[in-house]
């Protein structure tokens, strides 16, 4: 029997979820395949309210409570679903369910997604930042909802995804629910001879760097960081480095952009750089995964004052 593919939605009441999942299971991939939905909380739309012309999806209504080994594999019995949606409540940690609950060994997490409500998120996000961090820990896809580009700050937005989960998936959807390319909405403009990069937006250049390599490479750019020099790079480079902010004040990390450049004896070590150079991208390692990412050919640096915001926010 083939695998039955699960697929994970949680978020805060209202965000849009099982709107969301009633689009995806009305997917042209999923027709003539047996669904279920599985449901943990009552939302302002009901499925009985969704149109599914090509599906009939069996919807199960559940507490948290019941939600355990027992219930899964008594779903997998009963239905052999070869789909299986998860509409998980908010109000709960994502880890109650993948580090507590069995689940028969067919079934394989396609996708774990969070879905936001762009019009409630900053008032939601300001209040519970590690509630947030959790959903983005555990998921693999972020879907912003209800994004008005007029209101919303399109980049700060995915700036408090990023910090948490660099690898995640992100998609923007517009009041219509049409996609939205946030290279439309950066506040800097890369066709400039020189794109110089606000201090503030140090850590949006770089979780947008990371994931769209043809956008920024050969790009020549000017950015502000504190010189640190590694002794394995033998003076052939330097790193700029912002403390990042994430989602508490105990969870703050670097954020480390590698400049290749002749180092001197004399070399500002500590001090805040302006510097200038060319993105190029050098592959790594973390997980078994590769990654591009982006580092700088210097052209020139210079010292200047530090920022009036050491420490880069999300939110």
């Amino acid at each position: 029997m083939e695998d039955c593919l699960v697929y994970f939605f949680t978020g805060f009441l209202d965000a849009g979820k099982t709107t969301t999942i009633g689009e995806w299971a009305n997917n042209d991939a999923f027709r003539g395949r047996k669904i279920v939905i599985l449901v943990t909380e009552e939302g302002e739309v009901e499925y009985d309210d969704l149109d599914f012309p090509d599906t009939k999806p069996v919807i199960i209504s559940k507490e948290l409570s019941e939600i355990n080994k027992e219930l899964m594999f008594d779903i997998e019995l009963t239905h052999k679903p070869d789909v299986l949606f998860i509409e998980w409540n908010g109000s709960v940690s994502p880890g109650k369910f993948f580090d507590e609950v069995d689940v028969p060994e067919r079934w394989a997490l396609a996708a774990a997604v969070v879905v936001n409500n762009a019009v409630t998120y900053n008032e939601y996000y300001k209040n519970m930042q590690t509630f947030f961090a959790d959903y983005y820990r555990f998921c693999d896809t972020a879907v912003f909802n209800r994004v008005d580009p007029e209101v919303n700050n399109i980049p700060k937005l995915r700036g408090s995804v990023k910090s948490v989960n660099p690898g995640i998936n992100l998609t923007f959807l517009d009041k219509e629910g049409n996609m939205l390319d946030i290279g439309n909405y950066l506040p800097y403009d890369l066709s400039k001879d020189v794109c110089e990069i606000v201090p503030d937006d140090f850590g949006l250049f770089w979780t947008d760097a990371l994931d769209n390599v043809a956008r920024y490479n050969g790009k020549k750019i000017k950015i502000t960081g504190q010189a640190m020099v590694y002794r394995e790079f033998k003076g052939k480079a330097f790193a700029i480095q912002r403390q990042a902010y994430t989602c508490c004040s105990a969870d703050i990390g670097q954020i480390t952009l590698l400049c290749f450049y002749d180092v001197k004896p004399n070399f500002p070590v500590g001090q805040w750089l302006n510097v200038t150079g060319t993105v190029r991208y050098f592959q790594d390692q973390q997980n078994g995964q590769t990654f591009d990412v982006p580092c700088l050919q210097v052209e020139e640096y210079a010292i200047t004052s530090k920022p009036e915001n050491e420490i880069i926010y999300f939110s």
